[in-house]
């Protein structure tokens, strides 16, 4: 089989597009914090963190086994701490990336995917000015297993390489898809990442780990989808909490 029949989310993207189609997802974020995780990964008050994003995701299918990526976000944020204020309007890091089949079974495939990294005005870097960045890559092995028309779960793996003294990342997100019927889907997600290198002048290292839940809905050719995220535990990161709306339509 090419895939689930349920034709999962971006963020299940072991499957390949088809030759010729393609997913374009467009996505409206609002993302607040009042707390952060220090160094002891205790919760403390950490001043405020707004941001609005409206984001444009797309997939499109070059041939079987080729896959074309792309995310660009718009961004309104706005960042107090310790009496220091920060903001910024306009594009945050934006990718393109390919990602090719390695294998497929009736119910298991493999991929991998590269992608680039181009810095914005917004958020580029975690834990850093706005606007703050310089260019990076990001490499990721991607596995996925259909259940039938009914469900499917997804683990990614990737790591990020990022130019200048900006510290690499290890990033690990893991997706589960479970139709309840034959135009309802819920979704459970974790995105995780840590910073693999020391700390450096200007870079603390960190880590951060998101639970993210959500329900959609399909209208023919278009999926409604809508959920929140909220962030158990960290290490000099802050303790997000988002609510979006997604739609999403194959062409």
């Amino acid at each position: 089989m090419s895939g689930p029949v349920l034709a999962p989310p971006a963020a299940a993207g072991a499957w390949p597009q088809s030759k010729g189609e393609g997913l374009i997802i467009i996505t409206s974020l609002v993302d607040r914090a009042d707390h952060a995780y220090d160094n002891d990964r205790q919760r403390r008050d950490d001043g405020y963190f707004h941001k609005d994003e409206t984001a444009a995701f797309i997939e499109y299918g070059v041939n079987a086994r080729d896959t074309l990526v792309a995310r660009i976000a718009w961004q309104d944020v706005r960042r107090l701490r310790d009496a220091s204020y920060d903001q910024a309007q306009g594009l945050s890091a934006s990718e393109i990336g390919w990602r090719r089949r390695l294998w497929q079974g009736e119910r298991l495939v493999l991929s991998a995917q590269m992608a680039a990294l181009i810095p914005g005005q917004g958020e580029n870097v975690s834990n850093q000015a706005f606007g703050s960045g310089d260019m990076a890559a990001d490499l990721r092995g991607l596995v996925g297993r259909s259940f039938g028309e009914r469900g499917f779960a997804e683990a990614q793996l990737a790591w990020r390489w990022r130019d200048g003294p900006w510290l690499d990342e290890a990033r690990f997100d893991l997706t589960a898809g479970w139709r309840l019927t034959e135009r309802w889907q819920v979704l459970a997600q974790s995105f995780s990442v840590w910073s693999v290198e020391t700390d450096r002048v200007g870079a603390r290292s960190y880590d951060q780990h998101k639970l993210q839940l959500s329900i959609s809905r399909d209208l023919g050719r278009q999926t409604v989808q809508i959920g929140g995220s909220i962030t158990p535990s960290g290490r000099n990161a802050i303790e997000q909490r988002a609510l979006f709306m997604s739609v999403w339509r194959r062409f």
